[in-house]
């Protein structure tokens, strides 16, 4: 099993101790893995089934395309984060657009036939 590394008893080894134990939820480039797949983003994009569960982290200002309701799937859900020090676009179906300063987050949703973008300040609960 993955551990943290001991002071003063892993001499010698500390480095792949550690290493051993970031891999478990990081992938060799420094992103997470596991429940939610985080990816970054620096132009425009247009999502699609495959990203249900992901993290897209917008590192330029950009625009995010929502295909129309139904194509994503029932239960899909993306999060985007803005940390492009500009703005970020929600290009919605029938030209609904919603904008993301620097450092805002949103979650895309689509249940039940509807599409949801829910942003704003958040609350940490942990």
């Amino acid at each position: 099993m993955a551990r943290l590394p001991t002071p003063g008893s892993d001499s010698g080894s500390w480095g792949d101790v550690l290493n051993t134990f970031l891999q478990v939820g990081h992938a060799s480039d420094g992103t997470n893995i596991g429940g939610m797949v985080e990816t970054n983003k620096s132009s425009g994009y247009t999502l699609a089934a495959t990203d249900n569960g992901k993290r897209h982290v917008a590192t330029a200002a950009l625009t995010i395309t929502v295909p129309s309701v139904g194509t994503l799937g029932n239960g899909f859900e993306v999060e985007i984060v803005n940390d492009s020090g500009g703005t970020v676009t929600i290009d919605g179906p029938g030209s609904t657009n919603v904008s993301l300063s620097d450092g805002d987050i949103a979650c895309i949703l689509e249940v039940h036939n509807k599409q949801r973008v829910v942003k704003g300040p958040s609350t940490i609960i942990s």
